[in-house]
């Protein structure tokens, strides 16, 4: 057994595995986040060589994403795919291991992963994170009055600046999402993937909203992979000057459910944003929320993650009035141990454990913070099931550090 880096003669042979373990109607996905994904180099790669064939591959994608105003580098774990005939006898699990020290070899703060086998990845650090699902049982048709607002199917050639600088506008401060670079929109990955929208909403010339909506019956141009294993919306933004270009995106995407009598929509979105709110508002429907916890995160580098943390975790100190003193955190993360120290509203983090308040803590419950998924007040309880017993004076000031938030991680950004 060999564990290394891929070579670019190897391409359509990692790409033979990968429809071999998934789908062969995926293949063009596959492809094209390997010969026209910009930021794909071999080493990202990772295999298993068995007597001069590659049996099992993981891939890791380079990405950076905000948490608040910090920004952090994520590695995007996808493409694991072992051949069945040489399952069970460890290659997968080699390859994880690689994974981490590779990610921790090129600086890595963070690891996602989404997944239905949970138990597997758990093994080596990754932890749950929910996300939000939304489903509108339709009643009657309804029809809805004219708008200002033209929505037209998404034109690369005239579309793509103004919808790249909504998205950058919407995301600015959203925990989880990704930054995108210009080559990550104008890759040619960029649309088979279904980064590039579906839907705009126009007027005058100007992009108000777009969104990456469709229907499993759509597959001509859209991603098959995205069309068959995810809800109708993936993905949405839009302009905070024309909010009333999101209710014209509204009424076009429950007018086009209309058209097909499907009497279902379904999405993924923060549970308060206000598309929700509208297609619930227009349509008469209640919406249903239900949480799936197919994400995983790990955390790569505990002292480098909370050092780029630093500039938001003084925004954070910065809106409260109280002026917090000196006071020091050590954290205490499966095996990583990091202090993060407050002086007079100004942060530094040291890796060692000289922290006066010992938080010692489990990756899941630190990602629950990290993104604002709940607060240490909210699980002071189950902290305290586990062991963890902090001052009310320490959870307010972590309650600062940390407070409650949406986070997105965008299904268009999948690995």
């Amino acid at each position: 057994m060999e564990i290394r880096a891929s070579k670019e003669s190897e391409f359509e042979e990692i790409i033979n595995l990968i429809c071999t373990v998934f789908v062969e109607k995926c293949r063009p996905r596959y492809a094209s986040q390997i010969y026209h994904d910009s930021s794909f180099q071999p080493h990202q790669s990772r295999v298993c060589v068995v007597d001069g064939k590659i049996v099992s591959h993981v891939r890791v994608s380079d990405r950076t994403i905000h948490i608040g105003h910090s920004i952090v580098r994520l590695g995007g774990i996808g493409m694991v795919a072992t051949l069945p005939e040489y399952r069970h006898q460890g290659y997968a699990s080699a390859l994880m291991q690689d994974s981490i020290v590779y990610m921790e070899g090129i600086g890595y703060e963070l690891s996602l992963l989404f997944t239905t086998i949970q138990p597997f990845y758990t093994k080596f650090g990754w932890a749950t994170f929910p996300q939000m699902n939304f489903e509108l049982e339709l009643g009657e048709k309804k029809q809805f009055e004219p708008s200002p607002w033209k929505v037209r199917a998404f034109d690369a050639e005239t579309d793509l600046v103004q919808v790249s600088q909504i998205y950058d506008e919407h995301n600015k401060t959203r925990s989880g999402t990704v930054l995108r670079s210009k080559s990550s929109w104008r890759d040619t990955c960029s649309h088979q993937v279904g980064i590039l929208p579906s839907l705009v909403a126009e007027r005058d010339g100007t992009i108000g909203a777009y969104a990456n909506f469709g229907f499993p019956t759509d597959l001509d141009g859209i991603d098959p992979f995205l069309a068959t294993y995810y809800p109708n919306l993936r993905e949405v933004g839009y302009h905070s000057q024309h909010p009333d270009s999101l209710l014209a995106l509204c009424h076009a995407m429950l007018t086009s459910t209309y058209k097909r009598d499907l009497t279902n929509l379904s999405g993924r979105l923060h549970r308060y944003h206000p598309l929700i709110a509208l297609l619930s508002e227009e349509s008469g429907s209640q919406p249903c929320f239900s949480i799936t916890e197919r994400a995983m995160y790990r955390i790569v580098s505990l002292p480098s993650l909370l050092q780029k943390m630093i500039p938001e975790f003084e925004k954070r100190l910065a809106r409260q009035r109280e002026n917090f003193m000196f006071t020091s955190f050590c954290f205490i993360l499966e095996s990583q141990v990091s202090t993060l120290k407050i002086n007079q509203g100004k942060v530094t983090v040291t890796n060692d454990n000289s922290g006066s308040t010992k938080v010692r803590i489990d990756t899941h419950r630190f990602l629950k913070v990290l993104f604002g998924d709940a607060t240490f007040g909210q699980l002071e309880e189950l902290n305290n099931f586990k062991g963890l017993r902090l001052e009310p004076n320490d959870i307010i000031t972590l309650d600062t550090l940390f407070p409650k938030g949406e986070s997105m991680h965008w299904i268009c950004d999948y690995f």
